[in-house]
């Protein structure tokens, strides 16, 4: 399919499935039924990878099948990422995402009324408020998603590991699950706007226990689970080029 094409497709869908759903994503979320919004927002995902010829793989989902209360922690390479991630987690979970992306009209309207998280990074005193809001939703039996390299890189390379994801596990006294993508950069890397067609891995490890950990144990935690993202990382893209 021509590149063009596929823009049109992918920008159309966007647009259109936004519209449709941003009321009923809103108004579920505003009546406290965040799990059937989760569903309606994964719809719009699936139809966006449909859109973009994305084709996923996923490595080691037994370690999320079943898990409770969690922050998930994953690297960040691509504005496809959270989409992939909504279509292959078999689980309902929230976003910590940027507030610029809350500004985003319709859909950070409707995501945040669904429960997504906005934080302000460079702002310190919101960016630990959030994290407090965020470890409340987590105590409450949510599962949390952040991005601890905090944007996406420019490259297919990590940046360094924020250790808010880890405050936030210890906080809520919830276990980190780890998760890599592999090829979501190859699809649509930053300042990219059209989506290229093609195979996108995830791999999930094993949860990280945090039971008994205190607020001292922040650097040793974000550090084993940047080697374990790392680790799957390797994995997931040995997958993908093999």
């Amino acid at each position: 399919m021509e590149r063009w094409v596929r823009a049109v497709l992918v920008h159309g869908t966007v647009v259109l499935l936004t519209v449709a759903l941003v009321i009923p994503i809103s108004a579920l979320g505003l009546a406290g039924r965040i799990d059937a919004a989760d569903r309606l927002i994964r719809f719009w995902s699936r139809a966006l990878i449909w859109a973009a010829g994305v084709q996923v793989e996923a490595l080691g989902l037994e370690h999320a099948r079943g898990l409770g209360p969690c922050v998930i922690l994953c690297n960040h390479r691509s504005h496809l990422d959270g989409p992939v991630l909504l279509c292959t987690l078999p689980f309902p979970f929230s976003f910590v995402i940027k507030k610029s992306l809350a500004r985003i009209p319709l859909w950070g309207w409707a995501v945040t009324r669904a429960g997504y998280i906005a934080i302000d990074r460079s702002d310190h005193r919101d960016s630990v408020a959030g994290m407090r809001r965020a470890a409340d939703r987590v105590r409450a039996g949510r599962r949390v998603l952040t991005f601890p390299e905090g944007t996406r890189s420019r490259a297919d390379a990590f940046l360094p590991f924020k250790k808010g994801g880890a405050v936030l596990a210890i906080e809520a006294q919830v276990p980190i699950l780890p998760v890599a993508l592999a090829g979501t950069f190859d699809r649509l890397p930053k300042g990219s706007r059209a989506p290229r067609p093609g195979p996108v891995v995830v791999a999930v490890g094993p949860p990280i226990p945090t039971a008994g950990l205190t607020l001292d144990d922040r650097n040793r935690l974000i550090r084993q689970a940047e080697a374990a993202i790392h680790e799957l990382h390797a994995n997931a893209q040995a997958r993908l080029s093999g």
